[in-house]
């Protein structure tokens, strides 16, 4: 595991302390001060985001994972939308979801799917065959990202690539740091190079969902 660890170099059973708790809290006040110069007319979108934040801030005490708070962090500091954090913490974390008060404005009422349309997930099945139950929760947990991000497709095009147009290291870690515990706690092993290059896959395959859908709107705006 020493490998996962180096990607960003965050030990994964680091605790949370108060002292790391609360710059943690700063630096989301810093995120939510974005979101209250939405416009007027966003406004139900910005008690919506108000609420997620909140529940991330809950999520972080609760799991005790400084890699993950820290990652959170930075991505809320790009204004990358609570609700897609959100969709990629979830996995591993469903308890914790389904307790938390106003985890239904995460999913508007679903919760994440345990069905499959028999996806293989390729980049862990090379050598060795994942236990259907992990594989099913993976593929429900990738297509629940993937719905979250075409909610917001403007503002995710605009905060997840850095100036070279790469996606930002910290959002990248994040899947991967998640993967890794989901699959820690089902006795997997998950090796550093599978979760790295998986995770790289997996979210530019999203983001050219996210740009298709946008493509589609335009079309349909020209010929109206």
């Amino acid at each position: 595991m020493g490998d996962v660890e180096s990607f960003g170099g965050f030990e994964s059973g680091q605790g949370v302390d108060a002292a790391s708790f609360e710059k943690f809290k700063e630096r989301i006040k810093a995120a939510a001060a974005q979101i209250k110069a939405l416009k007027k007319g966003e406004q139900k979108q910005r008690k919506k985001e108000e609420k997620l934040i909140k529940i991330l801030l809950k999520f972080v005490k609760t799991s005790k994972k400084q890699d993950i708070m820290v990652l959170i962090a930075r991505l809320l500091e790009r204004n990358i939308p609570a609700v897609f954090i959100l969709s990629i913490v979830v996995l591993g974390n469903e308890e914790f979801f389904d307790d938390t008060e106003g985890a239904k404005v995460l999913f508007e009422g679903e919760k994440l799917r345990d069905e499959s349309e028999g996806k293989t997930l390729a980049f862990f099945d090379r050598d060795r065959v994942l236990p259907l139950k992990v594989k099913i929760k993976i593929d429900a947990w990738m297509k629940n990202v993937l719905s979250q991000a075409l909610e917001h497709p403007h503002r995710l095009l605009k905060t997840v690539y850095d100036e070279d147009e790469i996606l930002i290291l910290p959002l990248l870690q994040l899947v991967s740091f998640v993967l890794r515990d989901y699959l820690e706690k089902n006795d997997q092993e998950p090796e550093y190079e599978r979760l790295k290059e998986f995770s790289d896959f997996f979210l530019n395959g999203v983001m050219k969902e996210v740009r298709q859908k946008l493509d589609k709107t335009k079309e349909l705006r020209e010929d109206s």
